[in-house]
């Protein structure tokens, strides 16, 4: 199940990933049904080099986003504070053409 990573396998924090994953029921009061990732589970070097190989791809394609993201110009909504104040023209609901 994909999941936010614990660091568990050697996957970077800041990363989803596909994990072995437990759903217990909730006991009374708790937060509903959470996905646990399981852990200690004995992996071949392989397997290893491809989950640090998957990690390294997906990090990568995060500092990516993220250096577009920087490059993008913030969107500013001050001067329009409800639909009924935008132009027509940008207006969803508008009719006019």
């Amino acid at each position: 199940m994909g999941v936010k990573s614990d660091g568990s396998y050697g996957v970077d924090s800041s990363l989803f990933y596909s994990f072995p994953v437990t759903v217990q029921s909730p006991a009374a009061g708790d937060a509903p049904h959470r996905p646990r990732i399981v852990a200690g589970l004995q992996l071949d070097s392989d397997t290893m080099a491809h989950i640090a190989q998957t990690t390294r791809r997906l990090r990568f394609e995060l500092d990516q986003a993220l250096a577009i993201d920087d490059l993008m110009p913030p969107l500013v909504f001050d001067d329009v504070t409800s639909a009924e104040s935008m132009p027509a023209a940008t207006h969803p609901t508008s009719t006019s053409t």
